[in-house]
């Protein structure tokens, strides 16, 4: 078994590889975020029509490449020909949506841990998460730590039952009364909390009851000192450049 993620997490985790340095999601924003020092990565991934888990935040190909329409109804060849670089620069002009096979082999490489969101389709959280899953078993073959975190508590279980030597973060955004219950529902280990709703008070009362605490997005370098004195367990943020020289 691989080493947990938790025994190797850094406080500093780049959010999509390096998203504010390259265009996300993408291979070279990986490479990007190794380059200037950061030891994990956020990322997401969802399916193709037929299948085939690729790495992409939106449900519509639209805001991040030359295409539109749902990422869902998309044979992964018709993904393929699309341009996912251009948008943030003509520098990366002819970039591509990665496979997860490819995201793992790079990863692998750059000698990164990873924290993999699944993002499921309304409708597709249990399809989403059992191909994930079972792509994972046969080829992650322990090659670095991983998280695998989600909004979708159903995809969570799903994903859990098949993969239950890797930990789970459930993803919100505020904070929800009954927390200690759904990350128990979802069999978590960590909670992920949208920046502007975290305090101190949470941040203390998740660790007590034996949580990790993640914060994203954090692009601001006095709120994240601030969290970090806190004492969360990490912040995801954009530019690891900016925040990393925090630590």
């Amino acid at each position: 078994m691989t080493t947990s993620f938790f025994d190797t997490m850094p406080r500093i985790i780049g959010h999509r590889g390096a998203r504010g340095l390259a265009p996300e999601n993408t291979l070279v924003s990986f490479r990007k975020a190794a380059e200037v020092g950061t030891k994990s990565i956020e990322i997401d991934v969802t399916l193709t029509a037929d299948g085939v888990p690729v790495i992409h935040h939106d449900m519509d190909v639209k805001r991040c490449t030359d295409g539109s329409g749902p990422i869902l109804l998309k044979t992964f060849e018709e993904i393929r020909d699309l341009d996912a670089g251009s948008w943030f620069s003509d520098q990366y002009r002819g970039v591509r949506i990665p496979t997860l096979e490819e995201t793992l082999d790079c990863l692998a490489d750059l000698g990164i841990s990873l924290n993999l969101e699944v993002k499921p389709c309304a409708g597709w959280q249990v399809p989403t998460a059992e191909t994930v899953g079972q792509f994972l078993n046969t080829h992650l073959k322990d090659r670095f730590p991983i998280l695998l975190s989600s909004f979708d508590i159903e995809a969570l279980v799903t994903i859990g039952r098949i993969t239950p030597h890797l930990p789970l973060g459930y993803l919100t955004e505020a904070i929800a009364p009954d927390w200690e219950k759904r990350l128990s529902e979802a069999g978590a280990a960590s909670l992920h909390v949208q920046r502007e709703f975290v305090t101190e008070a949470a941040v203390r009362d998740v660790q007590s009851a034996g949580y990790k605490f993640l914060v994203y997005t954090v692009n601001d370098e006095d709120e994240a000192k601030r969290l970090l004195d806190w004492g969360v367990d990490a912040v995801i943020t954009d530019y690891p450049d900016r925040l990393l020289p925090l630590i």
